[in-house]
């Protein structure tokens, strides 16, 4: 009964916001995407993406969101073949990949607002670099094209942000401060103690 409940759920949202998601997408802000998705009448990786992120956004986290897409795709009519179950396994994989990334952000990165929830502007552009890393069948370009990117600070998986390191460093910085300081308070509470009469025990500092 609850797995009935919540596709009945997932079936009433797609059908009562589908006019809503219609004019979410190809509002001015996405006119660019847009025109893009008109010169190739095939691609329909942007509407599926959107799909997702509206899916990730109200479904709880433990729905099988992938699925649930699959039978919407039935139901649609669309292409319901393996190899084009696999193409949008594929698409889902990379962008719960994406999505769990913008999740794993540092505490003084939380709270902005831009960073909390990405829009699917910057979902689909950041799923059009990586698609755009397989292009080549030559693995030595594909290589050279991924060290290149990243050596030069590449948005998605480059050297300049990467949150999760940041946030053990700042984390290994607070200890050694405070270690020097409570360091630094022994030694001046023992040059005081020496040059008192009363002898204080000594004790040994573990970290």
């Amino acid at each position: 009964m609850k797995g009935f409940g919540v596709e009945r759920i997932v079936t009433f949202f797609f059908a009562e916001q589908s006019i809503e998601l219609e004019e979410d997408i190809w509002s001015p802000a996405f006119s660019p995407i847009k025109s893009k998705c008109e010169e190739n009448s095939d691609d329909c990786d942007f509407v599926y993406i959107s799909d997702i992120l509206r899916a990730s956004n109200y479904l709880p986290e433990d729905t099988d969101i992938f699925l649930l897409l699959e039978k919407q795709q039935y139901l649609k009519g669309k292409d319901t073949s393996k190899v084009s179950r696999l193409q949008r396994k594929l698409i889902f994989d990379t962008i719960t990949e994406i999505l769990d990334r913008n999740r794993q952000l540092p505490p003084w990165k939380v709270f902005s607002l831009s960073n909390a929830k990405p829009s699917l502007q910057k979902l689909w552009f950041e799923f059009q670099r990586i698609r755009e890393r397989d292009t080549s069948e030559d693995y030595f370009v594909v290589i050279c094209g991924v060290l290149k990117r990243d050596l030069a600070g590449d948005a998605i998986n480059g050297w300049q942000d990467s949150p999760v390191e940041m946030s053990e460093a700042v984390l290994d910085i607070e200890r050694l401060i405070f270690k020097d300081l409570v360091g630094e308070t022994i030694r001046d509470l023992a040059a005081f103690a020496g040059k008192s009469t009363v002898s204080a025990p000594c004790r040994k500092l573990v970290f």
